[in-house]
């Protein structure tokens, strides 16, 4: 069976108060950091509500971080 995971950026790339160049890249992808919920979905419709909850986070998120799903077979 396929799952579905939401991961984000842990750092988003650039960063020019760290030092950053323009073509630096954070390639450090988490589906959480500290406490929060881990979003993976499975069954019927988990791709397209990954997919949604992603767009969901990214549009709350002013950080600049990316965000993406992958999905893994258990």
């Amino acid at each position: 069976m396929s799952t579905f995971r939401v991961f984000k950026q842990l750092k988003p790339a650039p960063q020019k108060d760290l030092g950053d160049v323009d073509w630096a890249r954070r390639n450090v992808w988490v589906a959480r950091t500290g406490s929060e919920q881990i979003w993976e979905f499975s069954g019927s419709n988990a791709e397209s509500n990954a997919l949604s909850k992603m767009n969901q986070l990214s549009g709350s998120d002013n950080s600049g971080r990316l965000y993406k799903v992958i999905k893994s077979e258990v």
